[in-house]
């Protein structure tokens, strides 16, 4: 199983019809605080209680992705158990979420839509949603006895087979995957992938001169880093950096 936890800007409202709206694709599994039996009033309920802040710096919407392996089905139960851990391991038990499975794909999915803005009203702080969620998503595999992430299955895929802009994204995927561990910064990342050949550029606001975006080249071709991997957007990555230099300065301190 996978987690993938997205920065969305969306509003509760487009995000309510997206997990719910299709009938044929979305099965509501389970809901709390908010009423399942009408889209409108799941959105309204979800409004709110985001209204009890007082200020909500970024967007109250959390949306993240629980994937599982083709071939396997866990039962609507034990769905329902894992969503509800998953929130736990997150620190967002305490607000209003809805649990839904997906089966429009060749793989089960189920999707957790939750308000940052909690029961009592306080924020839940939403700084390294990406990391922490791939690391809930491990330990929750193991402690339901799930089939373990292969990641992209990068030993099993057939490049030769794939159309090459794919067969190169996959490239991409596997060289930052393989140096980011040893990197602190991002200018660090940036030296270790061109020794491999492969360029990084950022997009940058007009007004404020600040990076908002990140992407790769490798020979003709460009990524967008999420489109390598969720993780791997500018704030994927600079959360998952801080934390590596976190921890490397803690560990310099006990030695």
């Amino acid at each position: 199983m996978i987690s993938k936890t997205f920065p969305t800007g969306k509003t509760f409202g487009q995000c309510v019809q997206y997990v719910c709206e299709d009938l044929n694709r979305a099965e509501i599994l389970e809901v709390k605080g908010v009423r399942k039996h009408d889209l409108g009033l799941m959105e309204q309920d979800f409004e709110t209680q985001r209204a009890l802040a007082n200020q909500v710096k970024e967007s109250p919407v959390f949306h993240t992705v629980l994937s599982f392996p083709h071939g396997e089905h866990p039962d609507d139960r034990k769905l329902v158990a894992l969503g509800e851990r998953f929130m736990q391991e997150m620190r967002m038990a305490d607000t209003q979420c809805i649990i839904v499975k997906h089966t429009d794909k060749d793989h089960l999915h189920l999707h957790i839509l939750a308000n940052r803005v909690s029961n009592s009203g306080a924020i839940v702080d939403g700084g390294w949603d990406i990391l922490r969620g791939i690391k809930v998503a491990r330990k929750l595999t193991e402690e339901f006895g799930l089939q373990p992430d292969r990641g992209k299955d990068l030993q099993q895929t057939n490049r030769q087979a794939l159309p090459e802009p794919d067969a190169k994204r996959y490239q991409l995927y596997d060289a930052i995957r393989e140096v980011l561990p040893g990197c602190r910064q991002l200018d660090e990342l940036e030296k270790r992938l061109l020794e491999r050949g492969i360029s990084t550029r950022y997009r940058i606001d007009r007004e404020s001169g600040e990076r908002q975006g990140i992407s790769f080249r490798i020979e003709n071709y460009s990524f967008k880093g999420s489109r390598v991997d969720p993780a791997y957007s500018l704030k994927g990555l600079g959360q998952i950096l801080e934390l590596q230099q976190k921890q490397a300065i803690e560990e310099a301190q006990k030695q």
